[in-house]
């Protein structure tokens, strides 16, 4: 591994899994809502902040282009769980999002073999990411039935978008191993 571990952008990651981590207990145990909310959208503010802060601060790492989306799949199935356990979401879109994160880093440790680095996390992960926390969040508020469907499709669509965005650059990129850049 290359470049420094402890960096404020790399801290910044690692924290979003301790915050979702208590947002997914105080779901768990039937606590204030607000409290939840609150914990969800601090973790989310460290997704928002820490590629900032590394590129800010000169601080891009092949650390923290693990950590960052490391911390997004750990967190995303921390808070389901909980939200799944509650019957607050369908066990099936819990499901498709560990499913599609588990090909996503299988994917990855193949390419990381291949290229000899990490690829970075690329736009549609992102957007997936983002979808998948406005998803739970309307299913922590008990968000109207039509509403959740809209959320709940939303999101499957983009999750499988962003699956075939990686499948086709994790293709491309171990056909023309000098090419690294996002697709």
């Amino acid at each position: 591994m290359q470049g420094p571990y402890w960096t404020p952008a790399n801290i910044l990651s690692i924290s979003r899994v301790p915050l979702s981590g208590a947002a997914a207990m105080v779901i768990l145990v039937d606590g204030p809502v607000t409290w939840s909310l609150v914990l969800i959208l601090a973790a989310g503010l460290t997704d928002l902040l820490d590629g900032q802060v590394a590129r800010r601060t000169n601080t891009v790492s092949e650390w923290g282009k693990i950590l960052d989306p490391a911390a997004d799949k750990i967190s995303a199935a921390l808070l389901g769980v909980a939200l799944v356990w509650k019957s607050l979401l369908p066990f099936w879109v819990l499901g498709a999002i560990i499913l599609r994160d588990l090909l996503i880093v299988t994917g990855g440790f193949f390419l990381t073999r291949h290229l000899g680095h990490v690829q970075m996390s690329n736009l549609p992960g992102k957007i997936a990411a983002t979808a998948i926390g406005i998803t739970f969040i309307l299913a922590l508020l008990k968000a109207d039935q039509i509403v959740m469907d809209i959320a709940i499709w939303a999101t499957i669509g983009l999750l499988g978008l962003s699956l075939l965005i990686y499948a086709v650059r994790l293709l491309r990129l171990r056909n023309r191993p000098n090419e690294s850049h996002e697709v």
